[in-house]
Order: structure tokens, then sequence, then C-alpha cells
């Protein structure tokens, strides 16, 4: 049975979750992809979070719009975005880059991923290079002859026909994250240098710079950016009238924080954006430019329908005004279109915060998904 969230500006009801999967050990960070149809794939990572290069994760596969699950593929490496490059073909992106050549320290090389449908009802995995290009500094050193650039934002179509990104990255010298657009014409398989979409030392407040990000085109046909500054910050937000060549000036979010941020316009109108940390949010603007938003507590909606008490979140963790010891979740997550009001959003419930279950919250790490339908309130006359 969904429950209703009347809002100011709108009406969300949102369903049970659903469980995908657990583990002890580390199961977490998860991802949505749309497929086909009704298909939707749910890729968590199986490592702990810490440079290693290839992060090694795991694949499931719903059928029927999230309502079950099923694993169908072990990854070598994930990454955080995909796009399609055909009928039962998507790309998926890398996340930790090195050099393109020796000593080459503006142009990048990483593993991406192309999965494949199989005659089996599951997927083929395939690896795939992508490269980036044109950076107009060095990068700075990583990890194990790395750089320190990471992709991390969504793709998202231009109106030339490619592909516009965000990526973040540290030049030499510099000891924050700086916000960077790249586009691709290749259907993702390698990116050129655009622009630096938001400085991270000119950010006022700003711990980490500017790095994880989402991408989202308006009704109006501007790009709206929204990132991560630091954990327990305000996510920032840059705007782009000219397809990522130019940006605004970064300015809080008012109101929606913290990490991984990831957004969907809906058809009504309304944007839906995921985060927290504290805490798990789901936050609604009905401006249609992002600068109001309101939320319903998620972590608060699981415990009040999910029947498990074992794998509920702690009060400490509902009221968002601290760090549960050990952390209950790492606030990542994942979202797509689920119909023309609908989101499908995936999260992660931890056992043991980050050193793996089991642990003082469970004796696995578990991910979740949620069905929620969003309604515009009815005006008032």
């Amino acid at each position: 049975m969904s429950v209703t969230y009347q809002l100011p500006n709108c009406r969300v009801s949102a369903d049970p979750p659903v469980l995908v999967g657990g583990q002890e050990g580390y199961f977490w960070f998860p991802h949505l992809f749309r497929l086909t149809g009704n298909r939707i794939l749910c890729e968590v990572t199986v490592t702990a979070d810490e440079a290693q290069g290839d992060w090694p994760a795991v694949l499931f596969l719903s059928e029927d719009r999230g309502a079950h699950w099923r694993r169908v593929a072990h990854l070598v490496t994930a990454g955080p975005a995909a796009t399609r490059l055909g009928p039962g073909t998507m790309l998926l992106m890398p996340y930790e880059n090195w050099p393109f050549a020796p000593g080459d320290r503006r142009n990048t090389r990483a593993n991406g991923t192309i999965l494949r449908d199989s005659a089996q009802g599951g997927l083929d995995v395939e690896p795939a290079a992508v490269t980036f290009h044109g950076f107009p500094r060095d990068l700075a050193d990583y990890h194990k002859g790395e750089l320190a650039l990471f992709t991390n934002g969504n793709l998202l179509p231009t109106r030339d026909g490619g592909l516009l990104s965000t990526v973040y990255a540290t030049f030499a010298g510099e000891t924050k994250y700086d916000l960077l657009a790249m586009v691709s014409y290749d259907r993702g398989f390698s990116w050129q240098f655009r622009s630096v979409a938001a400085v991270g030392g000119e950010i006022p407040d700003a711990p980490e710079g500017a790095d994880e990000s989402n991408l989202l085109r308006l009704a109006d046909g501007r790009i709206l950016c929204v990132f991560r500054v630091g954990s327990r910050h305000e996510f920032h937000r840059v705007l782009s009238e000219d397809e990522g060549h130019t940006w605004t000036r970064p300015e809080a979010v008012r109101g929606a924080w913290s990490v991984e941020p990831r957004m969907v316009r809906l058809e009504n109108g309304l944007i839906a954006l995921t985060g927290g940390r504290e805490g798990l949010f789901l936050f609604v603007c009905a401006d249609g430019e992002g600068n109001t938003w309101e939320r319903v507590n998620l972590g608060a909606h699981h415990n009040a329908t999910y029947p498990d008490p074992a794998m509920h979140f702690s009060d400490v963790f509902l009221e968002a005004r601290e760090t549960p010891n050990p952390p209950e979740s790492t606030a990542y997550t994942g979202m797509v279109p689920a119909g023309p009001e609908e989101v499908l959003i995936a999260y992660d419930r931890t056992g043991n915060g980050w050193d793996g279950a089991p642990g003082p919250r469970g004796a696995v790490d578990a991910v979740f998904v949620v069905r929620v339908h969003l309604e515009r309130a009815e005006r008032k006359e």
C-alpha cells in the first residue's frame, strides 16, 4: 500500500520499498539504468570505498519496472552513468582514469563496459576503452599512476546530436576539485573538454570544491547542473544557455544536500532530486528551475513501510542532524523515470558503515528500490 505525502506544491505517493539484494561485506553505492520497455538495471558496488582503479560491481535486472530483481552479471569496474548504443546494447562509463600515453597529463583513458542482452536472458559483458581529451592544464596525480579525473555525471543529449557530461578533476598544483563539461560525438567512447563549469576554489564554504554532479535540461532549453561541494553541505548549481560552453556562477541549492545528486524532470514539469547525508531524501521542485525545494524523508518512509524492523534506520539517521555510529547509508542514490509522473529510486542500508557488514546495524549491506509517483498540487481558485 502506497503512502501519500502532501507537500505545499505537490503530492508524493511512495510504494513500500523492494529489496534488490544484500550480502556480507560491501554491497552499496547503487545506480539505476533504463533499458527498453519495463527493463531496468541496478548496479551495486561490492568493494571498499577507496582508490583502487577498477571497482568491482554486480548487476541486477528487473523486467517489471522494479517490482522484482535477479542478478545477471558481474562487472570488473562499476560506472556511474550509461548510454544506449542500440537495441539491447549499452555503454557503461568508467570512474577512475589513467594517462592516455606515458607522461601525458592532459588526456586520459579509462575502462568502460559494453553490456549486451544475451540469448539466455542475462547480459554479456565486454570491456571498452573510454578516453578524455584536451584538458587545458595538467591533471594532478592520484593513485598508482592514475590522474585525478573522475567520471560521475550523467550523459545528456545535446541539440547537435552529441552527448554532454560533467567530470571532476584536480589540476596540478591545486587542492580542490573543479567541475568540467565534456562532449562526445561518437556515442560516449571519446570525450573532448568543452568548458570549466565550476571552479572549486572560488566557491565559498566548499571543502571539496566542485565534484559529484548531475545534468538536467529544463523546459526552456537551459541546462541545469547540480553538484556536491562537500559532505553535509548544501548542493550547488550552475546553468548553461549554450549547451555547456559557458555557465553561471555557482550558487547554493537551498534546502537540498549533500552527496551525488540525481535528477529527473517529469512530464508534469516537476523536478525530482535525490541525495542526503545526513539522512536520505527526495527533494521536489515545482517551479521548473530548481529554485525552491520541498522534501520527503525516504528513510522515514522506509521504516514506515518495510516489514522487517531489523533493516530499519535509526532515529538518529531519520532526524538527519548527526551521523549515526556506524553510518547507516552512503546516501548515494540511483534514480530513473518509471512513467510520465513516476520515478524509481535506489538506496542502500549498511550493516556496519564504511567497514562492511556484518556489524551493529545488521548482518548484511542491502540495496532497496522504491517507486514514487509525483503530482502537482491542485491550485486553489
